[in-house]
């Protein structure tokens, strides 16, 4: 019963478009465009025939601009996602759903405006412990009158201020708190209405993320409404492996899991 989304980075990071990271994905550019359209092509091809599969997902917060132009051309990214979505929905003969994966709600409009083909506004969304509120969503209906889905929310279970067990308490109240906002604003709820659906971030803590796999790392990545005002990205995970020494093999479930695993079943 488990499915997947597959994804496509859509140049960022410079994945996929032939481009160098400091170059970055230009989205005007035609020879990254193509190398684009091929890598898309290969993937929906790959896959299609997957039970499996229950939507496409592209990019990944491309609208930020890391090592890619589409903070600085947002039209022409908008329009080429599109173009993205449409060649899948040529290739798909399930004609499953085409998401775009976006950094929080930047270039809303321009998406409205810009985008046919793309079914379903995914969001990286990171607001605090009481989800993304009420203007979000309505936001999104507003400019689009399309269905979304919060394609990241999380909370890191570590913080300066607290021992480990109260930070893990605070990271599962954070996550409860935004659940409640995803399922007022579903269809069933008394909110917006459009919300389709979330996606935790994450499964298991990721130790690589300031690249020493060996470390828990507990430096601060970037400010944010979370427990004590920062993210620390090696601890979003709702599954920790202990203190490494069974790395990668060793799973325990955090507070946040079993928080989940109770309110899943209401």
């Amino acid at each position: 019963g488990i499915m997947t989304i597959m994804g496509d980075f859509l140049g960022m990071y410079a994945i996929g478009s032939g481009a160098t990271w400091y170059e970055g994905t230009d989205y005007t550019n035609p020879a990254h465009r193509k190398n684009m359209l091929k890598k898309i092509k290969e993937m929906v091809l790959e896959f299609r025939g997957e039970p499996f599969v229950l939507l496409w997902l592209l990019g990944n917060e491309n609208n930020y601009g890391v090592a890619n132009n589409a903070n600085k051309k947002p039209e022409e990214y908008y329009l080429f996602a599109d173009q993205a979505a449409k060649l899948i929905k040529k290739l798909d003969p399930e004609a499953r759903p085409v998401a775009i994966g976006n950094g929080d709600l930047l270039f809303l409009d321009i998406y409205g405006k810009k985008t046919k083909y793309i079914d379903i506004l995914g969001a990286n969304a990171y607001r605090g412990d009481k989800g993304c509120g009420y203007s979000f969503w309505q936001d999104v209906k507003d400019y689009t009158g399309r269905p979304t889905m919060i394609t990241e929310y999380g909370c890191p279970s570590y913080s300066e201020r607290m021992p480990s067990g109260q930070a893990e308490l605070a990271q599962a109240e954070y996550l409860k708190g935004a659940w409640e906002d995803i399922k007022t604003n579903s269809a069933a709820g008394p909110g917006v209405g459009n919300c389709i659906g979330a996606i935790v971030f994450e499964w298991l803590d990721e130790w690589w993320k300031s690249y020493d796999p060996f470390v828990h790392n507990v430096q601060r990545n970037w400010a944010g409404p979370f427990p004590d005002g920062w993210m620390y990205e090696e601890w979003l995970g709702i599954m920790s492996q202990g203190d490494g020494t069974q790395s990668p093999f060793l799973r325990v479930p955090k507070k946040s899991y079993f928080m989940f695993k109770s309110t899943w079943k209401k």
